[in-house]
């Protein structure tokens, strides 16, 4: 397995260099998504004077830095959304990535769940070690040591994000129980017309015959639950089998779409990404 043995050779392993590139290309397609969305979303309109994000601000950093981020945050959010399009597109990829980063750090600053601005990070910050990432919107292949260490990495943050995950809804009663799925989808039910932003994409079918609490229902979910934890376990070593790695790759791309089906919009950074970071695992 080309895993093993790139970290028993001290990364000293040729791996195909186009994969990175076209999770570079993937990961500013994403984050490009992502950026203008935020225009829809209040999000230019966030630090207007009189707002709540202005009065948290203040609070938070004090009034001389609570300015500072008022007067940078219009002018950040369009450099940052051209410059994601340039990482795709493979302008100048080292700084527009670089950009990219600064961009969605600065989410940090008034975010109140920033899970997927740190997952985000996190894999940019893999891509940012790579060492070729290429240029324009073409993509090079053949075998190279330059882009190893980067794609182990990646394997290796997938992975972690897919068992750590898999154990939290393991430690989880209500999880397990099918409790929690079942709760969340009947609640969506009850409000989805009065979410902004089109915040709920569950199909009409699992409404009418999954969307009560009913013992019935709770059942289904509970076997629902079981299958994402299983799933979550296996997904990264059959992603490294070559045998396994088209079904793994389908089983992961059905199991995103159904938790993006829950928060379309939330989800749609870390599913996009985390899909992307599947051509990591194959040399």
């Amino acid at each position: 397995m080309w895993f093993f043995d790139a970290l028993a050779s001290g990364f000293q392993y040729p791996t195909d260099t186009g994969r990175l590139q076209w999770f570079r290309i993937i990961f500013g397609a994403v984050l490009t998504t992502r950026f203008v969305l935020a225009f829809g979303q209040g999000g230019w309109d966030r630090f207007v004077p009189g707002s709540m994000s202005v009065h948290l601000a203040k609070q938070r950093f004090g009034q001389a830095r609570a300015r500072a981020l008022i007067i940078l945050y219009r002018p950040g959010l369009l450099v940052r959304t051209a410059a994601a399009l340039a990482l795709a597109l493979g302008f100048v990829p080292r700084i527009a990535l670089l950009l990219v980063l600064a961009g969605i750090a600065m989410e940090l600053l008034y975010l109140r769940s920033p899970n997927a601005v740190r997952y985000t990070l996190l894999t940019g910050a893999c891509l940012l070690l790579a060492g070729n990432l290429g240029h324009g919107p073409h993509v090079d292949y053949g075998l190279s040591m330059e882009n190893t260490w980067s794609q182990c990495l990646l394997v290796l943050v997938t992975t972690d994000i897919y068992w750590n995950s898999a154990w939290q809804k393991l430690r989880s009663s209500q999880f397990r129980s099918g409790l929690y799925l079942a709760q969340w989808i009947h609640t969506y039910t009850q409000v989805r017309d009065r979410l902004p932003h089109r915040q709920y994409a569950v199909p009409g079918l699992v409404r009418r015959h999954a969307g009560n609490l009913t013992s019935r229902d709770i059942r289904l979910w509970r076997l629902v639950a079981i299958t994402v934890i299983v799933v979550e376990i296996v997904l990264p070593p059959a992603l490294l089998i070559p045998e396994t790695m088209p079904y793994a790759v389908a089983v992961g791309i059905v199991m995103h779409a159904a938790f993006s089906a829950l928060k379309p919009r939330q989800l749609i950074t870390f599913s996009g990404l985390t899909l992307g970071t599947y051509l990591a695992f194959a040399a």
